[in-house]
């Protein structure tokens, strides 16, 4: 049996960080989940540093993404 915890790290310009815990017995395996209005598809990434380089250059794109701007200047989106 597998408990999990969800926590969200950085939230930017309709991109969203969270760190996932998967707690089964003795064993705890941390990813991070990378998701954005621009892909349809969550990222899973494994390594801590790679999750926040992919957070930056997603929050980066996101910004130049015109339908992103008109998000964020209705109020839809926080910066």
């Amino acid at each position: 049996m597998s408990d999990r915890k969800s926590t969200v790290v950085r939230a930017q310009a309709g991109v969203k960080l969270e760190r996932i815990e998967d707690l089964a017995k003795k064993q705890k395996d941390i990813s991070f989940r990378l998701t954005t209005h621009r892909q349809q598809s969550a990222r899973l990434i494994h390594d801590e540093a790679e999750a926040g380089r992919a957070f930056a250059r997603e929050v980066a794109a996101s910004l130049e993404d015109p339908i992103v701007q008109g998000l964020l200047k209705s109020g839809y989106l926080e910066n």
